[in-house]
């Protein structure tokens, strides 16, 4: 038998043999080649994602600039290098890697946003308590330091300590952390405020309790003709006050009790002040006057120092300024005053870290 094939078929074999190698080296060129503007319809589309990128990565650095929240800035910058590497994958002809790239640059964007914002939520928060916080361990103190009670000074100190600690996160950016340490502060305050209200027993809480009522009667006995919106207002929230202490102190929660029967005694002092203590437009703009008087003077100082850290004190000054200035024109009185303290208090903080 003759396994040997005719000269033709040989021919066409090789023939088939060429064409199937050629055809294999086209196939591996084109997967191998760059996934270019024709091969990819939807370019112009990805195109104008990267471009809406640009315009969304403004807009996310200056959401991010307002609260200097250090990991919203870490993300951020991850975003924009993102946002970079699919710019340059387009100009390299690889629209399909821009896409992908362009994708997560807009994940880190919105986290970034995300992160800010909550940021914002927890300073907001941080500056409404700290207030409050630093009006009950003044009273508290002073009631441990007359009755030489020692372990409830001892509370009170650690307190502080921890209330510091907390200022100092919220100066690095980090209010989160800062709002948590202030709630552990608050807590070693409570456990002074229960030091005080537990020794000579639950007498000395009733007294106490019945010397804030005799403040609230006087107080509303006092304004019972009068039209003060403002006085009005805190005459009730120091009624809100004592029905309070009267449930902590049911409760068996002497602590939180005296602290509200502090706070009724002296809203209702405050009410019977009138108009003088409580906020109004005249006295925002007296402290606005007054800071703008002290950021002249603490911009010069900062400028010469050249710290980073107290150059942004300063500009988030100036942001609770302007922000104050505004809630004062949509008459928003108590907000106005709250945050021209807080601008006060941030310049205060900027002079403490270049001295």
């Amino acid at each position: 038998m003759n396994l040997l094939l005719p000269k033709n078929t040989i021919r066409l074999q090789g023939r088939n043999f060429i064409i199937f190698w050629g055809l294999l080296f086209v196939l591996i060129g084109i997967m191998n080649a760059p996934d270019s503007q024709a091969q990819t319809p939807q370019y112009d589309l990805i195109a104008e994602y990267i471009e809406r990128n640009t315009e969304l990565l403004e807009w996310s650095y200056e959401v991010v600039r307002e609260t200097e929240n250090v990991p919203a800035r870490q993300v951020l910058k991850e975003a924009q290098n993102l946002h970079l590497r699919s710019i340059r994958l387009l100009d390299e002809n690889h629209p399909l890697m821009a896409s992908n790239t362009a994708k997560s640059a807009r994940t880190a964007m919105r986290n970034a946003v995300r992160l800010a914002r909550e940021s914002m939520g927890y300073e907001e928060r941080l500056l409404l308590r700290v207030e409050r916080f630093r009006d009950q361990h003044s009273h508290l103190l002073e009631q441990a330091r007359e009755a030489h009670h020692k372990p409830a000074l001892e509370f009170l100190r650690r307190s502080e300590t921890m209330a510091l600690r907390a200022q100092e996160q919220y100066q690095q950016g980090d209010a989160r952390l800062a709002f948590k340490m202030l709630k552990q502060a608050e807590e070693l305050m409570h456990r002074a405020a229960r030091q005080l209200a537990n020794d000579g027993g639950g007498e000395k809480l009733d007294r106490k309790i019945e010397m804030a009522r005799t403040s609230l009667e006087r107080a509303q006995e006092k304004l019972q003709n009068s039209d003060d919106p403002a006085a009005l207002k805190m005459l009730t929230k120091s009624d809100e006050a004592l029905d309070q202490a009267l449930v902590f102190r049911d409760q068996g929660q002497p602590g939180r009790a005296l602290q509200m029967a502090n706070l009724c005694q002296r809203l209702a002092r405050q009410a019977m002040n009138g108009a003088s203590t409580a906020p109004n437009s005249e006295a925002v703009e007296r402290q606005i006057e007054r800071w703008d008087e002290r950021h002249n003077l603490v911009t010069e100082k900062v400028l010469n120092s050249k710290l980073e850290a107290a150059r942004r004190l300063l500009e988030r000054a100036r942001q609770q300024r302007f922000d104050s200035e505004r809630s004062l024109g949509e008459n928003e009185i108590e907000t106005a005053l709250r945050r021209i303290r807080a601008a006060h208090d941030l310049l205060t903080q900027a002079e403490d870290l270049i001295r």
